[in-house]
């Protein structure tokens, strides 16, 4: 629905939203449902810093009622959340025409119904609260995304692409083997699979680094989460295990073209952060040949 069309329900929406648009992150776009409570959910979908909301439930009397927030976006201030990000927005009860005659688009009315917010509740973002008021109720709900597909096949190729780390946990924590805190490296990388099923990524600078890193793939909704081990080491020289850490790479978004997700590293008591992404290269197809 074209933002212009609230028309007169946009002060009502100025009294949750400010300014202030950026987008939530992880990308909340996708089904959400509870696993104990089957036959109702919510649909996000964000564009930019802007989210658009479905509520599908049953009202009082047992029948389908569903609630639209057309313009969801992030206000300045939303607490403990994930990377401070959250979407905020008016709910609205909607009218129309009947699907089966023909359309008359002024029966289509939206009224103000409530308020919706979305919110990661904690760093890792592996659920979804979803907190709406409805003529008076309050409700707030723990939501899993709906997962049905698999990007693992999709993330297999070669790419070309790159690897930041931004944070680093301690002031002491030396800079990484392959890379100092921010500084973008350019690598080259190959994602395949090993004789277990695990996947295995390794990359190169192309110059004097290689590092390989071989773990789980898992898929929620429509994001992907690698977890494994990783080991670098001089190109030619082979592995060094001495420089040994925890790799997690979470968030993947993966297309036809490339992916891009978020970077954690552990060595020891030093955490470092980051970003990882690569645009898929020519001469190796999806099943990792």
């Amino acid at each position: 629905m074209p933002r212009r069309a609230l028309g007169h329900a946009a002060a009502l929406a100025c009294a949750l939203l400010s300014g202030h648009a950026a987008a939530m992150s992880p990308d909340p776009t996708g089904l959400w449902y509870d696993p104990a409570e089957s036959g109702w959910g919510l649909m996000v979908a964000q564009q930019g810093g802007t989210g658009f909301a479905v509520l599908f439930v049953y009202d009082q009397n047992h029948n389908p009622a569903w609630y639209v927030a057309s313009d969801l976006e992030t206000p300045e201030t939303f607490g403990p959340v994930a990377g401070g990000s959250g979407l905020s927005g008016t709910l609205y009860r909607t009218m129309g025409p009947w699907f089966g005659g023909s359309f008359d688009p002024r029966a289509v009315t939206m009224t103000p119904a409530g308020t919706l917010i979305l919110q990661y509740p904690d760093a890792n973002a592996q659920s979804l609260r979803a907190i709406y008021m409805i003529d008076g109720i309050a409700v707030t709900k723990s939501l899993q995304p709906q997962t049905w597909g698999d990007g693992r096949t999709l993330l297999l190729g070669s790419y070309e692409g790159g690897l930041t780390t931004t944070f680093k946990s301690a002031a002491n924590c030396d800079d990484l083997y392959y890379g100092p805190i921010n500084r973008t490296m350019p690598f080259n990388f190959q994602v395949g699979t090993t004789g277990t099923g695990q996947l295995t990524i390794s990359w190169t600078t192309g110059i004097d680094t290689y590092c390989q890193a071989t773990g789980d793939y898992a898929q929620r909704g429509q994001l992907g989460s690698f977890s494994g081990q990783l080991q670098c080491g001089t190109a030619g020289a082979g592995l060094n295990p001495v420089t040994t850490v925890a790799l997690q790479l979470t968030g993947l978004a993966i297309t036809a073209n490339g992916f891009a997700g978020g970077l954690s590293l552990q060595r020891g008591a030093c955490t470092y952060s980051g970003n990882v992404g690569g645009v898929r290269t020519l001469g190796w197809d999806f099943a990792g040949r």
